[in-house]
């Protein structure tokens, strides 16, 4: 039996494999995408953080959802799931005031995001140990 070529391997953060496939094989393409997010990233983590520690319901649900989104492309499953139970605790929360510790929370996210922002950074060879597929 195959294995399904969005699965993650190897406790990889990402599956950067599929992305290539994705983009025809297309390295530079992948690199900029990369790019792109790890210029992003600080802003996203800040978004947030700073949304967390203020209770801003709204705006950690536009951050889960950009996280999400930013994600997908990766194939960063855990951080997709993360992501995705953020959001719907947000939106039960808005629906029925189920209290939640958002600081701890969100920082399972964070953390998950961090792994896929060193991966990424490890795909361009500018990370420690770094290791191209």
């Amino acid at each position: 039996m195959s294995e399904a070529i969005d699965e993650n391997k190897d406790g990889q953060a990402c599956n950067l494999d599929y992305l290539l496939v994705n983009l025809g094989r297309n390295r530079a393409a992948a690199e900029r995408l990369i790019r792109i997010f790890l210029e992003n990233y600080p802003q996203l983590v800040a978004r947030l953080e700073r949304a967390a520690a203020d209770h801003d319901i709204l705006a950690m649900q536009d951050a889960a959802h950009d996280i999400r989104s930013s994600c997908v492309l990766f194939s960063a499953h855990q951080t997709v799931a993360l992501a995705r139970e953020l959001e719907y605790m947000l939106y039960c929360h808005r629906r029925d005031g189920v209290q939640v510790d958002w600081l701890s929370r969100s920082g399972r996210l964070r953390d998950s995001l961090s792994r896929v922002r060193a991966e990424l950074l490890n795909y361009l060879g500018e990370g420690s140990g770094a290791v191209t597929p």
